[in-house]
């Protein structure tokens, strides 16, 4: 019979043979303690490891709160029209998030409203590259490609989201019309505002794509429709005001005689001089090339009396256009010596000048040769 141990002390191990191999510890006081720290301290240790996993994401899940509220105030003010105000929010939103796909693509959105292309693209080209090949992402690439004056990259842009797009979209061809129109290809932009209204015949635009479009093609008569019909949808007091005016002198262009009708003799105003147009910082800073077309109303009088945009390029450079053509000087046309007012095209050609290229001596704007003249009744 086995006698207990000292109190204190380690149990004998028992004899062989007598069953498990089993030892009993007593441990004192003092080792007590020093267990005690060791296990508060792997305690603390885990609450540190856990903290510092849970902290980054309780952080991470702030942000993204953080660039929600933003988000929402921007697509708030963007639906309103404060564009400005909702770049702002959207710009903090990505500061705050940086990868936050909504507000990238409201983003570009609002750039693009805001004739802003170059920062549009730039935030296209921030998307993760895995959701270019949508529909989404390849119209806002050729919007922003067009509003830039790159119509070959536009195209292919919007030709993508064509094949991309789950349902017809009519923004796309109206789009593609407005490229069209810019090229000079009247015709091509007719048949992508059909295509539009074919697909949401409510879609007003295409309207105001079709006018350009008989205008350029010299259809004064039916641009005057197409815009009547536009303008009848038009809400907003200052478009629709600009529109009369448009629509004024689209009448009065229409209701000329064209050359060949007028059987006595009739001259073609001599144009003297076409001031150069200013260059538009604002174009200057997006690069924008190209040729704005007009048609001037050459008064009988000696001074231009209407001017209309035929085919632009935006960025201010139509307004500039137009300003120089109230300038031209010019000796009226005449029938049988008497001098009457006539519409003829001008054309404006804005070109940069590269750092390594040698400044050109100043170019007047240039009378369109192919314009056909109109005498007006």
């Amino acid at each position: 019979m086995l006698s207990p141990a000292p109190k204190g002390k380690a149990l004998r191990d028992c004899a062989p043979g007598c069953g498990p191999d089993t030892r009993s510890i007593t441990l004192s006081e003092g080792d007590e303690h020093v267990i005690t720290r060791r296990a508060w301290f792997q305690s603390f240790l885990i609450l540190v490891l856990v903290g510092s996993a849970v902290l980054p994401v309780c952080a991470q899940a702030d942000e993204a709160q953080q660039a929600r509220r933003h988000y929402d105030r921007g697509q708030k003010l963007y639906r309103k029209g404060q564009t400005a105000q909702a770049i702002e929010e959207l710009y903090t939103a990505l500061s705050i998030h940086e990868v936050y796909l909504e507000a990238q693509l409201l983003l570009t959105r609002a750039l693009i409203a805001a004739e802003r292309p170059r920062e549009a693209f730039g935030t296209l080209r921030a998307i993760d590259f895995i959701h270019w090949p949508t529909a989404e992402v390849q119209k806002l690439f050729g919007q922003a490609f067009y509003q830039m004056n790159k119509l070959e990259e536009a195209e292919h842009a919007l030709q993508s989201a064509l094949s991309l797009v789950a349902h017809p979209d009519p923004e796309l061809h109206y789009i593609l019309g407005l490229i069209k129109l810019r090229r000079g290809e009247a015709q091509g932009a007719v048949r992508e505002a059909e295509h539009a209204l074919a697909i949401r015949p409510r879609f007003t635009p295409a309207y105001k794509l079709l006018s350009d479009a008989y205008l350029l093609q010299g259809e004064p008569k039916r641009a005057e429709q197409e815009l009547a019909r536009y303008l009848r949808g038009v809400r907003n007091r200052a478009e629709a005001q600009y529109l009369k005016r448009r629509l004024a002198i689209i009448r009065s262009l229409a209701g000329a005689k064209d050359e060949d009708s007028v059987e006595a003799s009739f001259a073609k105003p001599q144009v003297h001089s076409v001031p150069q147009p200013e260059y538009t910082q604002e174009a200057r800073r997006n690069r924008i090339e190209g040729t704005v077309k007009a048609q001037v109303l050459f008064g009988n009088d000696g001074h231009v009396q209407q001017t209309i945009i035929v085919q632009g390029l935006g960025f201010g450079l139509d307004e500039e256009s137009l300003r120089a053509a109230q300038k031209i000087s010019f000796t009226p046309g005449s029938v049988n010596d008497k001098p009457v007012s006539v519409w003829g095209g001008v054309s404006f050609r804005f070109v940069l000048i590269r750092p390594d290229e040698r400044p050109e001596k100043k170019k007047e704007g240039n009378i369109a040769a192919h314009g056909q003249s109109r005498s007006a009744r």
